[in-house]
């Protein structure tokens, strides 16, 4: 078997659009399907986008298209058009906003297209934008959510049934290769990983730092990830007074990040729908605290309410009630810590990419 997939992001660039259709990827590789990818790398140096190129797995091949303004996307049609001319391929997969409009433009031409669909692509954009990605989606043969949440949302916009693969880890990944905890302070030590929006919620857990500051003094909240709206947090800390109990360390190398899991206490995802429309359609990360054997608090009414399963790897809280988040959080230490932990890691194998690309093949 021979698959495309056309992806918005990639490794070795930040965003969970990307972790995911790389881990897709190589579960196919494993489950001997030969694959080719279209995407961008954004956000990475040349030197390690190259090293990157350099590793993949026999059977995977990245087309890397550089950005160039509108030629950006011409030159992905382009490439596109070649690959689809040049090899036969036995399913097409495609993902994020502008990948979903290029499968509705191949669907046309006659090809398999399977679309995956993480939340934000629905909202984000203007009228036409949205009408573009809602007529790609109700033109594809088949189109996965990786949440019951992005489901739900995609139902009521294209009055199609849309099937559900949840998002995953691959677990090889994940193997303990001599990655020691950080030197970093708190206690308890509280961690956000993700780019610094109102989307993942770090703001939330600022505001409610007052509150948990009251029941936990020597806490300390930790924020990993690109540092888009970093500085209004910072302004938002200072005008809460909690300026010192928060520190932000931008963007991270993979084995920062791997490290700041093993490190962190709790995995604080209080996400929310952004005024663009950006909303959180599963959390991967906190597949990546659980299988550190740390558990998340995060948000109901988003797509994390798939990725923690309340009182078992985590809570569920309203992000916007600080007494029900320092209540989450007094619950999860007051558990058996060892039992809790094996809960998480026990979650996270459930979620195996290699046991998922069987299910999509």
């Amino acid at each position: 078997m021979h698959y495309l997939i056309i992806s918005s992001e990639f490794p070795p660039g930040p965003g969970g659009i990307g972790k995911h259709a790389w881990s897709m990827a190589k579960a196919l590789v494993h489950n001997g399907v030969q694959v080719d990818v279209v995407t961008n790398m954004d956000h990475a140096e040349e030197a390690a986008i190259a090293s990157f190129l350099k590793s993949l797995p026999q059977g995977m091949k990245v087309y890397r298209v550089k950005r160039q303004g509108v030629q950006t996307y011409i030159n992905r049609l382009r490439t596109i058009k070649r690959l689809c001319r040049d090899n036969k391929y036995d399913k097409i997969i495609v993902t994020g906003q502008f990948s979903l409009w290029i499968g509705g433009w191949l669907k046309r031409s006659g090809k398999q297209v399977t679309g995956f669909v993480h939340g934000t692509e629905l909202y984000i954009g203007g009228g036409i934008k949205r009408m573009l990605t809602r007529n790609a989606l109700k033109s594809l043969d088949e189109v996965f959510a990786v949440s019951n949440y992005t489901a739900g949302l995609m139902e009521q916009i294209i009055h199609k049934k849309v099937k559900v693969l949840p998002n995953g880890l691959d677990l090889s990944e994940w193997n303990d290769q001599g990655i020691g905890k950080l030197s970093w302070k708190g206690d308890p030590l509280l961690l956000t990983v993700g780019s610094v929006t109102t989307r993942k919620g770090q703001h939330n857990v600022v505001c409610s730092l007052p509150a948990l500051l009251k029941e936990f003094p020597n806490l300390h909240y930790h924020v990993v990830g690109l540092p888009k709206e970093a500085d209004g947090i910072r302004q938002l800390a200072k005008e809460l007074l909690v300026e010192n109990y928060i520190t932000i360390h931008g963007q991270a190398e993979e084995q920062t990040v791997k490290a700041a899991y093993k490190t962190a206490d709790v995995l604080m995802m209080l996400s929310e729908q952004a005024a663009s429309g950006d909303i959180e359609g599963f959390g991967i990360a906190v597949l990546e605290a659980n299988i550190n054997g740390k558990p998340a608090i995060g948000s109901k009414g988003t797509g994390i309410e798939d990725a923690i399963k309340d009182g078992y790897n985590g809570k569920l809280v309203d992000a916007k009630d600080p007494q029900a988040i320092v209540k989450a959080m007094k619950e999860l230490f007051s558990a058996d810590r060892e039992l809790l932990a094996r809960n998480c890691v026990d979650w996270a194998r459930q979620h195996d990419w290699d046991q998922l690309a069987k299910q999509l093949i």
